[in-house]
């Protein structure tokens, strides 16, 4: 356990490395320059963390709070942990009680300056990096005698404050096996937090959240699950994890998803046949893909939900349709296939909201979480050293990767493990095809919603799990990148024939066919 438990140290700190190098060096600087004490004192004097509440106190709050475990590893000074633990009870310290006695970092609410709330994943985030702290402490007995108390008051806060609390506020949606997380649709006042206010009308209340805000939980419910060995954590991931790949869209061997896609009946707004929330690969911030490749290489590592054939298509993704080939020059564009544009009004609306992005529209990145797996990625992020291998990113680099050459051995999990089958089916256009909930409720209804990039006939169809086709449910045409929605009860059209068990719809066009399962209780 304890050299499981350091590969999932050093995972996490190559990736960050690797997608924020400026804090890669401050954390190398401050292993070997800074004191303990500085950090802690640069982390809690961030000015950031003054002017910012809420969700963006916990961006702030998270950056390099990684430091003090990592460098723990680095030098085996207790002092980094010290630190570590005033820096962890700070934060802990600025959560606020809501209404119903839970606690969470409380402040201004993203979407809406005129409300409070709390947020999923500022929870997600901060706990992530102090569980990573009770990981290292738990399991080493060292470590344990001095600070295994206090890890085990993080765990609890981590059990109560952030999973029971969202499950106790409605926010968890189980469509076993999927299941998602979705915004909560009640907010404070800054002059009165014991009092909830119910506004479904404010933006994104009740609605989904995007998969990498999700998997950022999933993450969190592994490390509960080591810590704990409480099978209800793996579960609540697997099932996190088993709906982002049941939404992925396969063809030519490789795989897309996008940044968001409807994942219950609440986030489809059917009296305009539209989605509350934009169905896309993330057009100007290709490193929210990147991080969810990171996240679902953490998962495959830990043997949930993710085998090698997935981590194939997603290095066929990044090499095969987003690389342009050059090896001395290498660009990238976004991962389904869309050109780099240059900037546009919308480019520039959104770097002046929210301060960074790419310098293109539609411009893609090296997923550097493949290292692991694959030469040529290896070979292309080694060009962005110029053939320096004495800089701190190149040696954490060889320290972390180039010690095991590339391959598909899981770090955490023995390779024989079995995981979740999605049944795949090729289609290039349609971009979503889904049905929520996917088990059709007992006399209700269920939404049938599919999008395709291109504009042409389609045919919506109830198969037999085996392949044989029943019956049809529409036919007709779709049009380009505009929803096609429908509802169905689960019984027959016709009424020759009454539906009960599983079965699978498919939706047919000229780019092929999807399927996604359906369970009628009719």
């Amino acid at each position: 356990m304890q050299t499981k438990r350091k590969l999932l140290l050093t995972l996490k700190t190559f990736c960050i490395i690797v997608a924020v190098s400026s804090i890669s060096a401050n954390k190398k600087a401050s292993a070997q320059s800074i004191a303990p004490d500085e950090i802690y004192q640069q982390m809690v004097n961030n000015p950031a963390l003054e002017k910012q509440t809420g969700e963006n106190f916990c961006w702030q709050a998270a950056y390099g709070m990684h430091r003090f475990v990592n460098n723990y590893e680095l030098t085996k000074n207790t002092e980094w942990l010290d630190a570590g633990v005033m820096y962890y009870d700070f934060l802990i310290g600025k959560m606020l009680s809501d209404p119903d006695g839970y606690k969470g970092w409380i402040g201004e609410y993203q979407y809406d300056s005129g409300y409070l709330q709390d947020a999923l994943v500022g929870d997600a985030i901060l706990m992530a990096g102090i569980l990573d702290f009770c990981v290292l402490v738990l399991e080493d007995k060292f470590l344990k005698a001095k600070y295994g108390n206090k890890a085990n008051s993080y765990i609890k806060t981590a059990r109560k404050d952030f999973i029971e609390k969202w499950d106790f506020r409605k926010c968890w949606v189980d469509d076993a096996p999927y299941g998602s997380y979705i915004g909560f649709n009640k907010y404070l006042k800054e002059d009165n937090l014991k009092e909830w206010i119910v506004d479904p009308k404010v933006s994104r209340s009740g609605v989904s959240h995007p998969f990498n805000k999700q998997m950022d939980v999933a993450e969190v419910c592994l490390q509960l699950h080591r810590l704990t060995g409480e099978q209800f954590y793996w579960e609540r991931a697997e099932q996190i994890y088993f709906t982002a790949k049941s939404h992925f869209q396969y063809f030519d061997n490789h795989y897309c998803w996008n940044y968001y896609e409807p994942l219950y009946p609440g986030d489809i707004d059917l009296e305009n046949s539209n989605t509350r929330h934009g169905v896309w690969v993330h057009p100007w911030r290709s490193g929210y893909q990147a991080g969810e490749v990171s996240q679902i290489v953490n998962a495959y590592h830990h043997g949930i939900v993710f085998d090698s054939v997935d981590i194939q298509r997603i290095i066929n993704t990044n090499l095969e349709v987003m690389w342009n080939k050059n090896r001395v020059h290498p660009k990238y564009i976004n991962s389904n296939g869309l050109g780099a544009d240059g900037d546009t009004t919308g480019l520039a609306d959104f770097k002046r909201t929210y301060g960074h992005s790419n310098a293109v529209k539609n411009g893609g990145e090296l997923w550097t979480a493949l290292l692991d797996f694959d030469q040529t990625i290896r070979d292309l992020y080694e060009l962005r050293f110029n053939g320096d291998t004495t800089s701190p990113e190149y040696l954490s680099y060889k320290k972390t990767v180039l010690v095991h050459p590339p391959g598909f051995k899981r770090k955490y999990a023995d390779d024989n493990v079995n995981v979740p089958v999605v049944d795949f089916t090729a289609c290039s256009d349609l971009y979503l095809a889904t049905v929520l909930p996917h088990k059709i409720p007992k006399n209700g209804e269920s939404v049938i919603i599919c999008k395709s990039r291109n504009a042409g006939a389609i045919s919506i169809d109830l198969y037999k799990t085996t392949g044989v086709k029943i019956t049809n449910l529409y036919k007709g045409k779709i049009e380009m990148d505009r929803n096609l929605i429908i509802t169905w009860d689960g019984k027959d059209p016709a009424k020759k024939a009454s539906f009960k068990g599983a079965y699978k719809i498919r939706w047919t066009s000229k780019g092929g066919y999807r399927e996604f399962p359906i369970v009628i209780s009719n």
